[in-house]
């Protein structure tokens, strides 16, 4: 199990309340759960597909450990967590809830070249981190940040090496929305302005120096006292 610098006066009310406890223990089970999967099923998908799927657990254990949360019960809802008295709301109204909290997740750009696979470490390659979104509006965001570290067995398995959070968005710290023509997916990629406020925010990050230190350079943290 990796360990956590925690960031502990992280506690918002976004129609429920969450603190860094509950964001702390939810991310310590989603990293169990990683290590139970095989490696082989880390080689067979994607580094997309393994990013929703750290995403959608992780949203599954904030809610079973946030009283009176519920997971967004329509595929394309947002935020992605809502209050529970939400329920039984309209599609539409679902579709952009006024409360709640949006969690997306990024394992970070490597250098051009680099071709790493599953299981192997890209800290030493990273080249930056973006979070990106199917539209500018989205302003209250809790951004998970992952990579192959926990190893076991001699093969680094996947686990969440940072959380953090910001509620001052804005549309102006997203870029262009692109695939806005054909068939493909619209998509946004966050702003340096928008990764400074993520970085300020910051509620877990893995205890390794290397890590910390391309965080940090990347999302301007601020000081730690590592």
């Amino acid at each position: 199990m990796i360990r956590y610098k925690i960031n502990q006066t992280f506690n918002k009310n976004l129609g429920f309340q969450v603190g860094y406890q509950e964001i702390l223990n939810a991310a310590e089970a989603v990293n169990e759960f990683l290590l139970i999967l095989p490696p082989n099923l880390y080689y067979n998908i994607d580094f997309k597909t393994t990013g929703s799927m750290i995403g959608a657990i992780l949203c599954n254990k904030i809610v079973e450990k946030v009283e009176g949360t519920v997971v967004n019960p329509i595929e394309k809802g947002h935020p992605d967590i809502i209050p529970t008295a939400g329920l039984g709301s309209s599609e539409e109204i679902l579709r952009n809830y006024p409360e709640g909290l949006e969690i997306k997740g990024t394992i970070g750009n490597l250098k051009t070249g680099t071709n790493l696979k599953a299981g192997k470490c890209r800290i030493n390659d990273l080249s930056g981190i973006t979070w990106q979104a199917h539209h500018r509006e989205v302003n209250y965001l809790l951004g998970i940040v992952w990579d192959f570290v926990n190893i076991h067995n001699e093969f680094s398995y996947p686990a969440i090496t940072g959380v953090f959070f910001s509620d001052e968005l804005t549309p102006n710290d997203w870029g262009k929305i692109s695939g806005t023509t054909g068939r493909n997916t619209k998509v946004t990629g966050m702003c340096k302005s928008g990764k400074d406020k993520m970085g300020k925010g910051w509620v877990l990050l893995y205890d390794n120096k290397e890590h910390i230190d391309k965080y940090t350079r990347y999302l301007k943290i601020p000081t730690l006292n590592q």
